[in-house]
């Protein structure tokens, strides 16, 4: 989450990213101040952006996903003689 901190004045955007207007800039401002206050006041955590919850209907299900030899250790496959 704390990656790749810069100031608002030297972030580079990319390839298909437009820069904010000072109105859009202003309320995505307002949007974060909002949401820090409600943690600060509420308990950490309170607010969260785009985190699906524990236990829901449409979470990720991954019991069918392929396996990941090339990035796993423990997915290889164990060969014996």
């Amino acid at each position: 989450m704390l990656l790749d901190l810069s100031p608002k004045a030297n972030r580079q955007l990319t390839l298909t990213e437009t820069s904010q207007t000072e109105a859009e800039a202003r309320r995505s401002e307002r949007l974060m101040d909002t949401v820090d206050r409600l943690n600060r006041e509420l308990g950490r955590g309170t607010i969260q952006l785009g985190l699906p919850r524990a236990g829901n209907a449409w979470a990720l299900r991954s019991e069918h996903r392929t396996p990941r030899y090339t990035t796993r250790w423990d997915e290889l496959v164990n060969v014996r003689l």
